[in-house]
């Protein structure tokens, strides 16, 4: 995998994630997320450049849905996906999860 500068830090996590592709459904976990994305590993395999729906249950028990995400890349059971459409409330929850691990480093 090429090395990519990353301008927003992933704090690793272990949360529960369904995702959809098509017609298939695939459940796993977050391994780490930042505001523009996250890694998972699950049950549905997926290739690069494919286009999902996610469903995230964060550490704080709150939900995060993801309309639109798309697989920038593969590696083993592992993918990372970018959130390109999210709803207002689901990224407000994101935006304070985020905030509040940043104060805790």
């Amino acid at each position: 995998m090429p090395f990519a500068l990353r301008y927003h830090y992933r704090f690793p996590v272990f949360s529960l994630v369904k995702y959809e592709r098509g017609n298939g459904t695939g459940y796993g976990s977050v391994i780490n997320l930042s505001s523009l994305g996250w890694r998972i590993s699950g049950s549905l395999p997926l290739e690069s450049g494919d286009v999902c729906a996610l469903r995230i249950r964060l550490p704080t028990k709150q939900w995060v849905s993801v309309a639109e995400g798309r697989v920038r890349w593969v590696h083993g059971g592992e993918c990372g996906i970018e959130t390109v459409v999210i709803d207002n409330t689901s990224q407000a929850r994101l935006n304070d999860y985020i905030q509040a691990r940043l104060k805790a480093l």
